[in-house]
């Protein structure tokens, strides 16, 4: 008897110990080839969803020296990603906001110790994709509206 409840135990902290290795899986797959934390250079680089695209780079004004790249594809039935902006704090990648041609039937959060994941119908047809959105809980200029998605998702 003794030895079952040993073996539950196990298995039991095995299930827990992998619950937040597939949230961070989920928030990869969202967007496998881009991550937080990566340079504005790196995702220029990195960032391919299969279909030529246009870019463009705004730098903001104000504190903490942000900047936003933004893609468009070229052409949208061709591409995953058909349109993604990605947003920058100290040089480092801290929000990805894109929207995707693959349809989801409910919105879904998804949140570690570092990021939330949020993935979203579009609109009322299936046919009208999904936006995602994946923010790092730390920077301070997303860490509002971070906060605020992590909250639905405990809902």
């Amino acid at each position: 008897m003794r030895g079952r409840f040993a073996v539950g135990r196990i298995v039991l902290l095995g299930v827990l110990a992998l619950a937040p290795a597939c949230s961070r899986a989920e928030a990869a797959e969202a967007m496998p080839s881009v991550r937080l934390g990566m340079s504005p250079r790196d995702v220029r680089d990195r960032f391919d969803e299969g279909a030529k695209g246009a870019w463009q780079t705004k730098v903001l004004t104000g504190p903490g020296d942000d900047t936003q790249l933004e893609w468009v594809a070229g052409d949208p039935g061709a591409a995953r990603v058909t349109t993604a902006k990605f947003e920058f704090h100290l040089g480092m990648l801290v929000a990805v906001r894109a929207h995707l041609r693959e349809p989801v039937a409910a919105a879904r959060i998804d949140v570690t110790e570092r990021t939330v994941t949020s993935r979203s119908p579009t609109g009322p047809t299936p046919t009208a994709g999904s936006d995602l959105v994946i923010l790092a809980r730390d920077c301070p200029t997303h860490r509002d509206e971070a906060s605020a998605l992590a909250g639905r998702a405990s809902r």
